[in-house]
């Protein structure tokens, strides 16, 4: 049998783990290829404050052109951090061209944290990334995504499990069926993910330490455990207790180690961890 595909959207930082550099090691360390489709290159992640990037938009096209004359296939199209909401047609596109019936299309919103958007994004992002999420099987927003995806107002006050269920509710209306929440306001030195599967009408949510160590990246890394564990046959809830478990592996690796957060969490040294049950 041949080893599963996966078509991942996302920017290439060359310094600074994040976006594809995070999809990459993870996605292949759980027994899939991952085809990377850069959106912008950067010489360094955001957390630096000062980089140079090249916007690949004018490439883009042409690069699908040519896998659809290879006759390209893709068991999983995974979508992260757009250089702007243009790109969104883009990824559309290739959803279009090369989504199947059968194929797992997972969807990052990667646009916003604490209540508002990321300073490159204009307000269009919102409505564009409304279009995006109903293309997708699976949509991972954290918390502030969710609440502009649902035009709710954002509040940093612990959400109740009928507000999140609310939610959840909301957004596989608009398409996905499977919805997980990350960064959910909670309990002091706790962080709270969500989950809702519609097609098992399930609800989970769990909490995991808060540790006091901030970077750019653990959303890319979550997705992509979770965008694996998916591709391995696992339930919504089970895929997102893995992503949890092994990002607070790998966060409180990198924390005790005490390295630069702007060089992101430290997955090389905790791949062997994905091949736990």
């Amino acid at each position: 049998m041949s080893t599963k595909r996966v078509l991942a959207i996302h920017d290439l930082c060359a310094f600074g783990r994040c976006s594809l550099t995070a999809a990459l090691p993870v996605i292949s360390a759980m027994g899939f290829q991952v085809n990377p489709f850069p959106t912008a290159i950067f010489s360094n992640n955001l957390t630096y404050g000062d980089f140079t990037f090249s916007d690949f938009t004018p490439h883009m096209k042409e690069f699908m052109d040519q896998w659809q004359k290879l006759g390209y296939s893709y068991d999983a199209i995974y979508s992260g951090f757009l250089a702007d909401a243009g790109q969104i047609g883009i990824v559309l596109d290739a959803i279009s061209r090369f989504a199947g019936k059968d194929t797992l299309v997972v969807v990052d919103p990667a646009m916003a944290d604490d209540g508002k958007l990321y300073p490159v994004f204009t307000p269009d992002i919102v409505k564009e990334m409304k279009k995006l999420i109903s293309a997708a099987t699976v949509v991972t927003p954290n918390y502030t995504e969710a609440c502009l995806l649902t035009d709710r107002p954002y509040d940093d006050k612990p959400v109740t499990t009928d507000a999140l269920l609310s939610i959840a509710h909301d957004l596989t209306a608009r398409g996905p069926k499977q919805v997980v929440i990350t960064s959910v306001p909670s309990d002091k030195g706790t962080i709270r993910i969500a989950c809702f599967d519609a097609n098992e009408g399930t609800y989970s949510d769990y909490k995991v330490k808060r540790i006091p160590f901030a970077t750019c990246g653990t959303g890319d890394l979550f997705t992509s455990v979770v965008t694996g564990s998916l591709l391995q046959g696992k339930s919504l809830s089970d895929a997102v207790k893995k992503a949890a478990s092994f990002l607070s592996y790998a966060i409180e690796y990198t924390y005790k180690d005490g390295s630069d957060y702007r060089e992101g969490v430290q997955v090389e040294p905790c791949l062997a961890k994905l091949l736990e049950n």
